[in-house]
């Protein structure tokens, strides 16, 4: 989610898209990684894209200009940035693929980088009857692993995002990100956007695209998504209440959402109090690697910042940078509450509730 007046948002679109085309385009014939999208842009609430749920496109892991992006209201889960939520599936795609490779090779370690240049290391332990089973059942395990790790390993990444941008990072390497870090609707639509991926993964009989695009649509109507209007009158609602302002450099961020999934396990989406009368949110697990124990395995999860931000990050963890390693299982809970304590001092002991302040 980015700021700025509605006068310039057209301009800065245009030339974010415009750069990132290019940088995309250029590299996706060589590079596997998941591409970046970019997220809702606010002003006001003319300012922002809010597609119509029956026209949101098609998936596409490549750059194409058939899928739509920009924020839906539902009911169930409020807002959701369809950015986020493809982004996040494709990383959890991404991921999931590479992870299968590495198991059906039986190597004991891989290491990847997914969008931000912090670079991750993944160990494995496997269960002692591996190498005995037959191929098949090979296939079908690591199958089910890589989409679980695929998921959790996503979502780490997905954090770390939000980290590095409460502490000034800059994904286009111009603008600082800091208004956007622990938006609103980013936290969930980026858990949400895992779950999908996950589900597309196990209906092996469809392609990754097709499944995807068909979730999407299936998920947003259980979640009761809304006309672009009523999106719109959304976020009117919270215009002065959650957020002030619309110059990019001069916004002031009143609400900030902590909730990752990290205390209670789900991640809960904020809804825009008075919009659906008697609606009740609908949580998302986050996901964990508790899962793969079923299956004998254990996979730890390092992750090595090499950004600039990354003194200020072990300066919440109380430790030297030079130590140069994050485990995200232990010591993401303790980032994300020097963070919160943060946001409470600059915005107030609400920062994290989904309130109409005046």
């Amino acid at each position: 989610m980015i700021f700025c007046p509605r006068c310039l948002d057209r301009c800065i679109k245009e030339a974010f898209w415009v750069f990132w085309a290019v940088i995309l385009l250029a590299g996706c014939q060589n590079s596997p990684l998941p591409r970046m999208r970019i997220g809702s842009f606010y002003g006001d609430a003319a300012g922002l894209v809010f597609p119509e749920p029956t026209e949101l496109g098609i998936h596409r892991r490549s750059y194409n200009f058939e899928e739509k992006t920009g924020l839906l209201y539902t009911c169930k889960g409020g807002f959701i940035d369809l950015g986020h939520l493809r982004e996040a599936a494709d990383r959890t795609e991404y991921l999931a693929r590479i992870t299968y490779q590495n198991l059906m090779q039986m190597d004991t370690e891989f290491s990847y980088r997914i969008i931000e240049p912090a670079r991750y290391r993944a160990s494995i332990i496997y269960p002692q009857e591996w190498v005995s089973l037959p191929l098949a059942e090979k296939k079908r395990i690591a199958s089910e692993i890589s989409i679980q790790f695929g998921q959790y390993g996503a979502h780490t990444s997905l954090i770390w995002h939000e980290v590095l941008t409460w502490y000034g990072f800059a994904s286009s390497g111009i603008f600082s990100e800091n208004i956007s870090s622990f938006s609103w609707e980013d936290p969930y639509s980026d858990v949400l956007g895992t779950c999908l991926a996950a589900e597309a993964l196990r209906h092996a009989q469809y392609p990754y695209e097709e499944a995807m695009t068909y979730l999407i649509d299936a998920t947003m109507l259980k979640l009761g998504v809304q006309p672009a209007w009523v999106a719109q009158e959304a976020a009117r609602k919270i215009a002065d209440k959650w957020y002030r302002g619309g110059y990019y450099f001069f916004v002031e961020m009143k609400k900030r959402n902590f909730d990752v999934g990290l205390d209670d396990g789900m991640a809960t989406p904020w809804l825009v109090p008075e919009m659906c009368p008697d609606a009740q949110p609908r949580p998302c697990p986050r996901p964990t690697p508790d899962a793969l124990k079923t299956y004998g395995f254990q996979i730890e999860l390092e992750l090595y910042p090499v950004e600039f931000e990354k003194s200020k990050i072990f300066k919440a963890l109380g430790a030297d940078a030079s130590g140069g390693v994050i485990r995200p299982l232990t010591d993401f809970p303790k980032i994300l509450e020097y963070i919160k304590a943060e946001g409470k001092q600059l915005y107030g002991e609400t920062v994290d509730q989904p309130v109409l302040d005046k």
